[in-house]
């Protein structure tokens, strides 16, 4: 599971940026691949779900 990154926050299910980090309120992707597609439209990074530190 990936998230995206941008700026001081992560992208919600909403597509507004939050700094919540909680995994039920975040955008997630189930594989890199869209995930990737969706951070270079936006300018953002990819980020492994297993890497946050909640």
């Amino acid at each position: 599971m990936y998230v995206v990154k941008v700026f001081h926050g992560y992208i919600d299910k909403t597509g507004h940026r939050t700094r919540d980090k909680s995994p039920d309120n975040l955008l997630v992707f189930p594989d890199r691949k869209s995930s990737e597609e969706f951070a270079n439209k936006i300018g953002g990074r990819v980020k492994s779900l297993e890497e946050l530190k909640v």
